[in-house]
């Protein structure tokens, strides 16, 4: 597989050579009949080469309330400064600046996002950071450039002092803050989300996209504090959503802030002992060390000491040392193996193939009229009622297509769902014993849903559950529709005028808002954003394990039951303690049962909504065929009208050169997207 930073300079030069040839005056700007979206094209163009300049990797932050999320990405970027003071008693201190505000009340702090944009300044403009707001309702506008921290935190934090926003923009509700940044340290975009309490119900669809887009997560844990009971679900979900992607995504964990934790503690230094107890905590409720979760635990790093440090070596004084200890070049580097081993690999597959999707329908176009222009005035005719019969004949056949790629879905869809009859069996075997040898508490419930996850995910992913039979459905589907496609445009007749081409899912995406078929996020995790259940937000509910809340059934220690009541009575509250806990044990089975249901269901839904997309696909292939062939028969209309062929003459000429530079784009975006690798088995 090519180098990642090779394959990104390559990319990078084949995108400026696409938007040459996109806007040359003497291309395709002068010989398209209809020229309508052209400029846009060329602006995405320019947009491809920004973001292959800039985000390689997708990062989502994750943390509770003041775990420093904010201040660490403003460091990882290098956009942290480190400024001495000195205080109203005189005593030396010091102030960090950052591209983002860093708030004390997270539950305040709406979702922020930081882009790298590459060497080159955003729209034109020479300053470092720009700041870009989403408010309520879409509307986003470009608030400016190198802002002070006042007015950053006036968009980006409720609790910024509005007044410090433009005037037109105090009473608007701010959604999403963006920072574009020009010299980024690292090519990744970086998502800022809210504490794990935030209360903002707007939040729950930017987060829930987050989460769908990010290659892999860092939780953040602030020094000063372990990890208590409160962060159990958020990282339990983020544990669900780890088991159920494709990748099962890669999850940094962060010990922030360790300066502020150096104090002596024990003979060592205080954040030390807060790490320990973090992994051990990992360990305990989410598997050993070593793990796809787990990893290797906490890394303890200090984004102010490492701006410390870099202001110590501008001013000539030693800050390598400083810049050692905060561990933040480690955190990059694991950044930075993400990348090589295979993010970054996608992410510019993904913008060689919008590219190629973006060139190849105006090379299209050019090939058609090159076809017709060189045809001999004698064919005209025979072209011109060949041209119609394949009209007709297509208008008539899509409704065909339609109605066998809809049976056969749901055929596929049933054979695939079959295993679902044994799943209630498989999770009562492990699950029953488990419920029944705790009291339900917040931790034991937390140990059924772990369990829970793997074993369903497990289940979903083994050779015959449902996730790999519908993999195998989906390809078989896949295929079908193709052949049907084959069938009806003629791929196999032999040359023609406007031949066909195959059904090609991988730039499909780039024509519609919807996800790419066959390319959907996994059966498994779509079947839980499906039911609404896998959001992280989801009122603490994830696939096939919705919080039932039982820690409130659990009774207090006998001994504060003791304290309360006569003796006369323990034995009653016991035995009603007791009862409780039996009844919230089979209410825990029971859901089971539920959560079956909901799962076939869901699973049912999914895969339908995968195949319709694969539908969908097909039937945009057909409609772009047959306008490929209606704009041909017009203009062999226009031809068999004329008087003469003389501009044809001239026409072919210019059109040659064009058309052969468009298909040699397509071919380099292609080959170049072959070595990045990762196209499904038989594509």
């Amino acid at each position: 597989m090519m180098p990642v930073e090779e394959a990104q300079d390559e990319l990078k030069h084949l995108l400026s050579r696409c938007e040459r040839w996109l806007c040359d005056e003497e291309g395709p700007r002068a010989l398209l009949p209809d020229t309508d979206g052209l400029a846009d094209d060329a602006a995405r163009m320019e947009a491809l080469r920004t973001r292959v300049l800039s985000s390689m990797l997708n990062v989502a932050l994750l943390g509770r309330q003041s775990s420093g999320k904010s201040f660490l990405i403003s460091g990882l970027q290098g956009g942290l400064e480190y400024v001495p003071i000195t205080d109203e008693d005189g005593m030396p201190s010091a102030e960090f600046l950052g591209v983002l505000p860093s708030s004390a009340r997270p539950t305040t702090a709406c979702p922020c996002t930081v882009v790298p944009v590459g060497d080159e300044a955003p729209d034109g403009d020479p300053g470092r950071a720009r700041l870009r707001v989403r408010f309520a309702g879409g509307k986003v506008e470009d608030i400016g450039t190198d802002l002070p921290p006042a007015v950053v935190s006036a968009y980006g934090a409720v609790d910024g002092d509005v007044t410090n926003r433009r005037r037109e923009h105090i009473n608007l509700r701010v959604e999403s803050v963006e920072v574009l940044l020009s010299d980024a340290r690292l090519p990744v975009k970086l998502f800022d989300l809210p504490g794990s309490e935030s209360p903002i119900e707007e939040h729950e669809a930017i987060m829930r996209e987050a989460w769908a887009k990010a290659d892999c997560f860092l939780y953040v844990s602030h020094a000063t504090s372990a990890l208590t009971a409160n962060e159990l679900q958020l990282i339990r979900d983020l544990y669900t959503h780890h088991m159920q992607s494709n990748a099962n995504k890669r999850v940094l964990w962060v010990l922030s802030g360790i300066d502020l934790a150096n104090q002596r503690e024990a003979g060592q230094a205080a954040w030390k002992s807060v790490l320990a107890t973090n992994n051990t905590y990992l360990r305990t409720h989410f598997g050993a060390p070593g793990g796809q979760f787990v990893g290797e635990g906490f890394l303890p790093v200090s984004a102010a000491w490492e701006a410390e440090g870099d202001f110590k070596n501008a001013q000539g004084e030693d800050g390598d040392t400083l810049r050692r200890l905060s561990g933040m070049e480690a955190l990059r580097g694991h950044l930075r193996h993400l990348m090589e081993s295979g993010a970054g690999h996608a992410h510019l597959r993904q913008v060689a193939d919008e590219a190629r999707w973006l060139v190849r329908r105006r090379q299209r176009q050019l090939a058609d009229m090159l076809d017709t222009h060189l045809l001999a005035v004698e064919d005209l005719q025979v072209q011109q009622d060949s041209l119609r019969g394949r009209i007709t004949g297509a208008e008539r056949s899509l409704d065909h297509i339609r109605t066998e790629l809809g049976r056969e879905l749901q055929r596929r869809i049933r054979a695939a769902r079959g295993p679902f009859g044994g799943l209630a069996d498989v999770l009562h075997q492990h699950l029953d014993p488990l419920i029944d040898g705790g009291n339900l508490s917040a931790e034991h419930a937390n140990e059924i849903d772990v369990l829970q996850v793997q074993l369903f995910s497990r289940w979903m992913t083994a050779a015959d559950g449902p996730a790999t039979l519908w993999e195998g459905e989906l390809r078989a589907f896949d295929a079908s529709a193709r052949q049907l496609l084959r069938a009806d445009l003629g791929l196999d007749t032999g040359p023609q005028l406007v031949s066909p081409e195959p059904l090609d899912t991988s730039y499909f995406p780039m024509q519609t808002d919807g996800p790419p078929p066959l390319t959907a996020y996994g059966v498994v995790q779509a079947a839980a954003n499906t039911l609404g259940v896998a959001s992280p937000l989801a009122a603490g509910a994830v696939w096939l394990t919705t919080s039932l809340s039982l820690a409130t059934i659990a009774v207090p220690a006998g001994a504060a039951v003791l304290t309360a009541v006569a003796i006369a009575k323990v034995t009653d509250l016991l035995k009603d303690r007791e009862s409780k806990v039996q009844r919230a044990r089979q209410e825990r089975k029971d859901m089971i049962d539920e959560h079956v249901k909901r799962a076939r269901s869901a699973f049912e839904n999914v895969t339908h909504s995968q195949g319709r997309l694969l539908i969908d696909a097909v039937e945009r292939h057909h409609a772009q065929h047959q306008a490929r062939l209606n704009a041909t028969l017009a203009q062999i209309m226009e031809r068999i009208n004329a008087e003469d062929t003389v501009r044809s003459r001239a026409l072919i000429d210019r059109l040659t050169p064009v058309n052969e530079d468009g298909q040699a784009l397509i071919t380099e975006l292609q080959e170049l997207r072959d070595t990045l690798g990762g196209d499904l088995p038989g594509r």
